[in-house]
């Protein structure tokens, strides 16, 4: 139960508050004003980064208040935090923030004794790293990898996205050797990327700022060279394969900046992403090719996780040769490349299709009766409430069907408040009794049941001609992209395979539910009836005591 309720935690209190920060950086103009060489076109609240700190830090503290480790690593991304907020108000001098990342960097090597010791096979057998070389190599590497992550945010999503996939493959590798309070540190910073992200899609309302991606570059980068160094089983130069495509990126683009004469840090569009741009890609088309790219990455780290060295060198080196010579091909000549045409035709008749509304006609209706449906049943096979009387379960109820009738203004807000509350009890106990009753083909089949609602949720968002509200962005293919790798990746229990999936059901509750609510207008009477039912079925099991 600590790593679900850690995601639940850090997932609802990035939630909860991202719209209070958002008004405050309006009120205190830590806005991100647009430029020629960045793609939003009004400002931003960059406080996204705030929001996911205070979601993830609490949780983690909770469980680790007194692991030496765990308390080090939180005082460095406190200054990293720190720092980073004085950047999104004062706009510091590169200096200033590489200083905060050197004295965060320090805390860990010296007071959470994260070093690079350990080079596996490029170093004789038994041979460690003297402290003389180890400390400014620790250094240098986390460094450059929180600035390589800081730089990658330069599109909705991006670094969100990216820093998801790493927390997701070093928690995995934790878990499986142990190390669970890595793994619960990653587990924390999943549920707060995934709280973020769902504000951060392109145009996205809220922006992580430098407190956000330097906190995700170096919390990735500590903990992975933490798992790395004290599992000696795994290959040393994992980082470089999990970091390996925003480190590429940001040490082309460096280069090339020293080569025409100009500061390392001066800022431009010469980014990987910005050359997709460049190349035609819309703004969704390039964050998802990257994400591709990093979950390949990620992949291939997981099964390379026990081989040699030279071998994960010459797999990074053949990854660096084939994105140079991508982009030296698609940009050759200096001018923009052209779209391909055929994918401009089938957009056009994705265009043509939502603009029939035939399709979100009948996949509307499908996702909200399955998420109706879905939501019931989880509440049916839940075990009863414990310590919760019945008359205060009962007064929940009854006091939403009375906000429907005398503030039906704040309905909407309460009622995600106490849908968001109810899902993971309703999904983990639902699961837990739904095993026990149906058997490994009852999972199979509510596992089915969320990925269709996920894929209708998709459709609809896709096929919607409403303006507000949720729509289909990459993190919905991310989302997908886990279900699938937790159900294939080899090594994992089905007992670890089931909590993991469990989560990513709540996720997709979360998300149906949004686009269902956003799809509805603010006619909330069907999302209203089934909360209430739930609650009802919730005394009934409380009263009768199963």
């Amino acid at each position: 139960m600590a790593f679900l309720s850690t995601l639940f935690v850090s997932l609802v209190l990035t939630i909860a508050m991202i719209p209070v920060l958002s008004r405050l950086a309006v009120r205190w103009h830590m806005l991100d004003v647009p430029d020629e060489r960045k793609v939003h076109e009004t400002p931003v609240p960059r406080c996204g980064g705030v929001a996911m700190a205070v979601g993830a830090f609490i949780p983690i503290l909770y469980w680790y208040s007194d692991n030496p480790f765990i308390l080090s690593f939180l005082l460095a991304a406190g200054v990293i935090v720190f720092f980073g907020i004085s950047d999104d108000f004062l706009a510091l001098r590169p200096r200033w923030k590489v200083l905060g990342q050197i004295i965060a960097a320090l805390i860990v090597i010296y007071g959470g004794d994260v070093r690079i010791v350990f080079l596996g096979g490029l170093l004789p057998d038994g041979m460690l790293l003297p402290a003389w070389i180890s400390v400014p190599l620790t250094l240098l590497v986390i460094v450059g990898v929180t600035n390589a992550i800081n730089l990658a945010d330069g599109l909705d999503g991006l670094a969100g996205g990216i820093s998801l996939l790493a927390m997701c493959c070093i928690g995995y590798l934790a878990y499986m050797t142990g190390r669970y309070e890595l793994g619960l540190v990653c587990l924390a910073f999943a549920g707060a990327l995934f709280g973020f992200l769902r504000f951060n899609t392109h145009p996205a309302s809220i922006f992580m700022g430098d407190s956000g991606s330097q906190l995700l570059g170096f919390s990735a980068i500590t903990l992975s060279l933490t798992l790395t160094q004290q599992v000696t089983a795994f290959s040393p130069l994992i980082p470089l394969l999990l970091f390996g495509a925003p480190v590429l990126d940001t040490l082309t683009v460096m280069t090339s900046r020293i080569k025409n004469g100009r500061p390392p840090f001066s800022p431009d569009r010469t980014h990987f992403h910005h050359r997709l741009l460049d190349m035609g890609l819309f703004h969704s088309e390039t964050v998802l090719t990257l994400y591709l790219v990093q979950a390949i990455l990620v992949l291939v780290t997981f099964f390379l996780r026990f081989q040699s060295e030279y071998l994960i060198l010459s797999v990074y080196l053949l990854f660096t040769l084939i994105t140079l010579s991508f982009f030296h091909y698609a940009n050759g000549g200096g001018g923009q490349s052209q779209r391909y045409f055929a994918l401009d035709q089938y957009k056009a008749r994705l265009r043509s299709l939502r603009d029939q509304r035939r399709i979100v006609k009948f996949a509307f209706p499908c996702l909200k009766y399955l998420l109706f449906s879905l939501m019931l049943l989880s509440s049916f096979c839940a075990p009863k409430l414990e310590h919760v009387p019945v008359l205060s379960v009962l007064a929940v109820g009854a006091l939403l069907l009375l906000m429907r009738y005398f503030r039906p203004e704040a309905l909407g807000k309460v009622l995600r408040m106490v849908f968001y509350l109810v899902v993971p009890y309703a999904v983990y106990g639902g699961d837990c009794v739904a095993h026990e009753l149906l058997g490994d083909g009852g999972d199979l089949t509510l596992s089915i049941a969320f990925v269709v609602m996920l894929m209708t949720g998709m459709v609809v968002t896709m096929f919607s001609t409403r303006q507000q509200g949720f729509t289909s962005t990459p993190l919905d293919f991310l989302i997908l992209l886990i279900v699938l790798l937790i159900l294939i990746l080899p090594g994992m229990s089905f007992q670890d395979q089931r909590l993991g999936l469990i989560g990513l059901k709540c996720i997709i509750f979360y998300i149906s539910f949004e686009v269902v609510v956003a799809d509805m207008r603010g006619k909330n009477d069907g999302v209203l009836l089934v909360t209430t039912m739930s609650f009802l079925v919730f005394a009934l099991k409380s009263y009768y005591g199963n």
